[in-house]
């Protein structure tokens, strides 16, 4: 069989490839700001996301509102014995 890894353990593999990063090492300042640019990036669209929806709600409680559909009772019959 072919072996392939170059290295005798994962432990000598791993500390060699934890320092492989474009913007500095394991920890480095480059390692962090790229982190708080995600964690702000996806906060922002979650955020987005939501007012985005709430336009939409209200738009469509608005229709609703116009037509009359949320003035009317529903007509919901509900059973009087619970064990039935």
């Amino acid at each position: 069989m072919f072996d392939a890894f170059p290295y005798d353990s994962w432990d000598e593999a791993l500390e060699d490839l934890a320092e492989f990063w474009t913007f500095g090492g394991e920890g480095s300042t480059g390692t962090w700001i790229l982190t708080v640019l995600g964690i702000t990036a996806m906060v922002l669209a979650f955020i987005g996301f939501v007012v985005l929806e709430k336009r939409k709600l209200d738009r469509q409680q608005a229709r609703l509102r116009a037509s009359g559909a949320l003035d009317r009772p529903a007509a919901v019959s509900l059973p009087t014995d619970p064990g039935a």
